[in-house]
């Protein structure tokens, strides 16, 4: 994923934990097991994550702070270059098995931002922020390529003065069904913005 907004403008989908995975995350830290040193697993979670053997299988908790964007170039509109200003952090949890390999991944997802026409962040504004979950089914376990992807929540918000903005959410099945929004799945997807999504940004984001 993208380590920009635009990432989220161009590729995100939306994305929620399925309840059991909830439970799992809040009850990890009574239930944990003896250690498990995190570079053994295939493929090894982020730095920092905390690895516990549990039962059959090895848990751990990540997570994952993007570095923040200060005004960086972000994307072309009609109007001009667009500069996002944002922060995103993510907090997961890993099911392996007890032979080490991935069998399962659970992200949840909170990121919030400003884009502006300005590289000083001068001039008007628009907020962007996404709250999404997704959780990877590894068919293959051990192989980050074999994922089974099921997400939903709120991928992309953007509060727009004068048009309201857009929203894209809901629930996104592994074989690319979008059960959500009525927004145009496609509004922020492909190479170029959407003419309907680059008359809306020009108009909030020029003074």
């Amino acid at each position: 994923m993208n380590t920009a907004l635009h990432g989220r403008l161009v590729l995100w989908v939306a994305g929620v934990a399925l309840a059991i995975e909830l439970v799992a995350v809040a009850a990890l830290p009574a239930s944990a097991g003896p250690l498990v040193d995190p570079n053994t697993l295939t493929p090894p979670p982020p730095p920092g994550a905390e690895c516990n053997q549990t039962g059959n299988f090895i848990i751990c908790q990540t997570f994952f702070d993007e570095p923040s964007l200060v005004n960086e170039p972000a994307f072309e509109l009609s109007c001009g270059t667009v500069y996002e200003t944002s922060n995103v952090h993510r907090e997961g949890i890993r099911w392996y098995s007890l032979e080490g390999l991935l069998l399962k991944r659970f992200v949840r997802e909170d990121a919030q931002g400003t884009l502006s026409l300005s590289d000083t962040g001068e001039g008007p504004t628009v907020r962007v922020f996404a709250h999404d979950n997704w959780t990877d089914i590894y068919t293959t376990p051990g192989d980050e390529e074999s994922a089974s992807t099921t997400s939903h929540g709120v991928g992309l918000r953007i509060i727009a003065p004068g048009s309201g903005g857009a929203i894209y959410a809901g629930i996104t099945l592994p074989e690319g069904t979008h059960h959500g929004t009525p927004l145009r799945r496609d509004l922020f997807t492909g190479e170029d913005i959407a003419p309907e999504a680059d008359a809306m940004l020009c108009e909030a984001l020029q003074p």
